[in-house]
């Protein structure tokens, strides 16, 4: 396979520093020898491919300062093969973690959480480079054990609720071909580097230009691949002028922000600001009276929903009323009534609700977009699983972002992620272009629409300094 040969190195080429815990240090170490590779044990990353592997997630401190080394890495297009334990959890201690690992990746890390694969990070890096994404094409025989366990690796993502690795056959996707050598060569036409693969080490015959293992082929390949994604495109969040691409409604904006005082913002006064930026909302309507808000109604087109409003209420998710399925001008007259009486609204207080249109169908998702301590703004997807990316997101975080939303079901249609990244992307940009006036945007219930529907905010808050 002579494209497979040209791209590797010898085992001279490149040496690797490993900075790990002891016990895992020295087995990195002997496995990385026994392929061929020079591998040793450092204290502090040199201008060798780094092999980094820590216990528990970096605070904010040892992130920014372990940032630096991955960017100087990936500026030098050896970038820091990182390994993580994987963010589990909620709540904030679990959003901190997340945004550590996201802030790193974001700085060039080749991130994994599989030792396996991060082994097999370095051995690509070093006998072959860098591949250009993550895209990885099986080539086996039908019934090997190659495509077998690349099948068993996808159904056991899509079993678990999360995105199942970039794997295709043949054309479908080609930033690496991977294939068992002893089952054949894969047709010399496909681009991308050619890997060989076999199932296990002692298989492997003295070959040090030969992975080990489909499962941490790919996965190896899926980070190197993400890393190469990222560099390509730049280190840290997107820059500040990259929010001029949003055609901005900048005299909506600063005319609402006006109108706000320090503290809580309700849903639709956020609403009107994420609006300037392009954000899709609901669209509605205050309405001060019962009359006012059939009218609204009606303008909208029915079904409606109904809530209350106010800044001093909680979010939908936290018991807010809301009313469903409103159809008529007699069911609004009544839910006006229904909903300021759920809220504990007397005659003292603002009569004045929300009507807003009925949301599409989809999967619903919370996201915080905060200023966390050192780290700055970050965008978090509250899911299965902790998300997290630093503002303003660049187009790839936004669409990273996007990928970790799957169907609920299998049966589902697949989510709208290029709505939700260009959701997340616009918001991102409003908070750090609004800086220190915020303090936090919460959108506790946004709707991903299935493939065809859009993707929308339902729901939102503010804070402001």
């Amino acid at each position: 396979m002579a494209q497979a040969r040209s791209a590797a190195q010898s085992p001279e080429a490149a040496r690797v520093q490993v900075i790990a815990p002891a016990h895992l240090g020295e087995t990195a170490v002997a496995a990385l020898r026994a392929r061929g590779i020079d591998a040793r044990i450092a204290d502090a990353p040199g201008d060798d491919i780094v092999a980094w592997a820590i216990e528990t997630p970096p605070t904010a401190t040892a992130t920014i300062e372990l940032a630096r080394a991955c960017a100087r890495a990936a500026a030098a297009g050896r970038p820091v093969c990182l390994l993580v334990p994987p963010p589990r959890g909620h709540g904030r201690a679990a959003i901190e973690r997340a945004a550590a690992l996201a802030y790193l990746r974001s700085h060039g890390a080749a991130l994994g959480h599989d030792v396996d694969a991060w082994l097999e990070a370095v051995v690509v890096l070093v006998r072959f480079g860098m591949p250009k994404g993550p895209h990885t094409a099986v080539i086996a025989p039908a019934g090997s054990w190659l495509e077998a366990q690349a099948n068993v690796i996808v159904a056991e993502a899509e079993a678990a609720g999360v995105r199942p690795p970039h794997v295709g056959k043949h054309e479908e996707a080609t930033d690496v071909v991977l294939y068992d050598p002893a089952l054949g060569l894969p047709p010399s036409h496909l681009p991308g580097l050619h890997l060989a693969v076999i199932a296990r080490a002692e298989l492997a015959d003295g070959d040090h230009a030969t992975l080990y293992g489909a499962r941490a082929a790919i996965g190896a390949i899926a980070v190197l691949g993400r890393a190469a994604e990222r560099i390509a495109v730049g280190l840290g969040p997107a820059p500040a002028q990259a929010s001029a691409e949003l055609e901005i409604n900048h005299e909506q904006r600063d005319r609402q922000l006006a109108q706000l005082a320090p503290g809580r913002a309700g849903d639709h006064p956020t609403k009107t600001l994420l609006r300037a930026y392009g954000a899709p909302i609901t669209r509605q309507v205050v309405a001060g009276t019962p009359s006012a808000a059939v009218n609204a109604a009606r303008r909208i087109v029915f079904p409606v929903e109904i809530k209350p409003w106010g800044n001093d209420l909680p979010s939908e998710p936290d018991g807010c009323p809301v009313e469903r399925d409103v159809t008529s001008d007699a069911l609004v007259r009544r839910a006006f009534a229904a909903v300021l009486a759920a809220a504990g609204r007397t005659q003292n207080d603002v009569q004045a609700v929300i009507v807003r249109e009925r949301p599409p169908l989809g999967r619903p998702l919370a996201v915080s977009f905060l200023k966390l301590p050192a780290l700055g703004w970050t965008v978090v997807l509250d899911g299965p699983q902790i998300a997290a990316a630093p503002a303003p997101l660049r187009l790839v975080d936004a669409q990273a972002l996007a990928a970790a939303v799957v169907a609920s079901r299998a049966d589902d249609p697949e989510p709208d992620r290029a709505g939700l990244a260009n959701l997340l992307r616009r918001v991102s940009h409003l908070v750090v272009d609004l800086g220190d006036r915020l303090v936090r945007v919460e959108l506790p219930r946004v709707i991903v629409g299935g493939r065809g529907a859009r993707s929308v905010i339902v729901d939102a808050w503010c804070e402001l300094a």
